[in-house]
C-alpha cells in the first residue's frame, strides 16, 4: 500500500476517535436484549449515523420488531466485501449488580462499560466509523464494501445474517465477521450440535418405586455413560487452532411431585464439533451410547431430537482473505498469525457456502456474557483502523504491494 493512501486512511479514521467513541457509547445505551430481540431503537442509532456521510441503506426484515441495517459503498466492479456483526446481546441478568447498570456507557480507566459493549457493538460500531472514515478519506474503494449489522445473533441467527444470506441480499466474495478476538485474526471455530434428549419410564406411587420405571434415573445413567464416552473420544481430537470438543448438558427437567416416580425426564446437550469433525457422525456416537444402553436394560427406552446444528469455520490459511487481514496486521504492528475463535458466530452462514470467512474484533473473549461487561476504547479504535486498511486492500488489490 503507497504510504501516503495508508496515513491518509488512517488520519481519516484517527479524526473520528471521539465521534467513535460517542456512537459506541449511544449503541451500549440502546437496550436491544435477546429475548426479546427488538432491535428497532438501535436501528435508529445506527440510522443517523448514517445520515453523517454518503451510504446507501436498507433495513431488512421478516419480523418488524428484529430490524437488520445493511451500509452500502463504493462500485460494483472489483470484489464484494462484507464486514458482519450483530446489534443484539443477552439479557443482562440482576441490574443490580452491575456497577452503574447495564446500559450506562460509563468510561473507567480507558474501559467503556455496559451490555453488549465487547460482544459485539465495539465490533459494529468499528466497522461502521471504518467505513466512514474511507469515505471521507478520499481513497480510491474499487469494489464494494458492505456493513451489516444484524438481530437474531444471540438466538440463532434465522432472523438476522441467516435472513440477509438466504434472500441474497447480498453476495460477497469475502466475509469479516465482528467478534471478540482482541483484534487477532481468527480462521477457525468450531460447530455446535444442540439436541434434547428425552427418557421414557412408568409412572407409579413413591412408597413402591418398582412397580414404575424412573426416567431421571435412567437419564442420570445415560449422563454419566455419556460423558464417559465422549471425554475419552475428545482426548484423541484435536484442531491446530481451536479449542478441543466439547460436551456440555445444559438444562434437565423431569417428573411432577416428590411422590411420584418420574416418567419422563429431558436434557438438553451441546456439542461443539471441531473444524475437522463431522455433525452427522457426532450424532451417531451419542445416539451408539443410547442404543448400547437400551441393549444392556430392557426398560431403558430414550430419544434424540435435534434442535439446531452450526456449521464450523475453517478458512485455509492460504485463503487470498487471511493473506489481505494479514498484510493490514502487518502494516499496523499487530500480530498476524491465525488463531481459532471459541465460540460460535453467524460466520458459519457464509462459510457453509464456501465463502471465505475469518472473525476479527476488539475485545476479551472473557468479557462476553459477563456482569460489568467492558471493552477497551483503544481496541476499539484499534480495530476501526484494520477493518479500513483491510477494506481498501481487499477492494483495491492493484495496491496491495504498493
Amino acid at each position: 500500500m503507497n504510504p501516503e493512501t495508508k496515513e491518509r486512511i488512517l488520519q481519516s479514521v484517527d479524526s473520528l476517535r471521539d465521534e467513535t467513541l460517542d456512537f459506541l457509547r449511544e449503541l451500549v445505551q440502546t437496550e436491544s436484549y435477546n429475548p426479546p430481540g427488538d432491535t428497532r431503537n438501535i436501528i435508529e442509532v445506527v440510522k443517523r449515523k448514517t445520515r453523517t456521510f454518503p451510504v446507501s441503506v436498507t433495513c431488512p426484515s421478516s419480523d418488524p420488531e428484529k430490524l437488520n441495517i445493511l451500509l452500502s459503498c463504493g462500485g460494483e466492479r472489483g470484489s464484494h466485501l462484507l464486514f458482519n456483526s450483530h446489534l443484539d446481546t443477552v439479557p443482562p441478568g440482576d441490574p443490580s449488580q452491575w456497577k452503574g447498570g447495564p446500559l450506562s456507557g460509563a468510561i473507567y480507566q480507558g474501559n467503556l462499560f455496559g451490555r453488549g459493549a465487547a460482544d459485539a457493538k465495539g465490533s459494529g460500531a468499528a466497522m461502521v466509523m471504518a467505513q466512514k472514515a474511507l469515505v471521507l478519506a478520499g481513497v480510491k474503494i474499487g469494489g464494494k464494501l458492505t456493513v451489516n449489522l444484524v438481530a437474531d445473533e444471540e438466538t440463532g441467527g434465522a432472523l438476522g445474517t441467516r435472513l440477509i444470506r438466504d434472500q441474497n441480499l447480498v453476495s460477497p466474495d469475502f466475509v469479516v465477521i465482528g467478534e471478540i478476538t482482541g483484534n487477532r485474526i481468527a480462521t477457525a471455530e468450531k460447530g455446535t450440535l444442540i439436541m434434547e434428549v428425552t427418557t421414557h419410564g412408568r409412572s407409579a406411587h413413591a412408597s413402591t418405586p418398582w412397580e414404575g420405571i424412573n426416567a431421571i434415573s435412567k437419564m442420570a445413567s445415560l449422563l454419566t455413560r455419556l460423558e464417559a464416552d465422549q471425554l475419552q473420544k475428545f482426548a484423541r481430537r484435536r484442531h491446530p487452532l481451536t479449542p478441543p470438543p466439547s460436551i456440555n448438558f445444559g438444562t434437565i427437567t423431569g417428573g411432577v411431585k416428590s411422590n411420584m416416580v418420574a416418567d419422563v425426564c429431558k436434557v438438553t446437550i451441546d456439542r461443539r464439533t471441531l473444524p475437522n469433525e463431522d455433525t452427522e457422525t457426532a450424532l451417531k456416537e451419542i445416539q451408539e451410547v443410547i442404543e448400547n444402553l437400551a441393549k444392556e436394560d430392557p426398560e431403558f427406552n430414550a430419544r434424540i431430537q435435534v434442535l439446531r446444528t452450526g456449521s464450523p469455520i475453517d478458512t485455509p490459511l492460504n485463503s487470498p482473505l487471511v493473506r489481505y487481514a494479514q498484510h493490514a496486521c502487518s502494516l499496523l504492528g499487530l500480530p498476524a498469525e491465525p488463531v481459532g475463535y471459541a465460540q460460535a458466530s453467524d460466520g458459519r452462514f457464509f462459510a457453509e457456502k464456501d465463502i471465505p470467512t475469518i472473525l476479527i474484533g476488539p475485545g476479551k473473549a472473557n468479557q462476553a456474557h459477563t456482569v460489568n461487561e467492558s471493552i477497551e476504547i483503544d481496541q476499539v479504535i484499534e480495530a476501526s483502523r484494520l477493518y479500513a486498511l483491510l477494506a481498501f486492500l481487499i477492494l483495491n488489490p492493484q495496491d496491495k504491494e504498493t
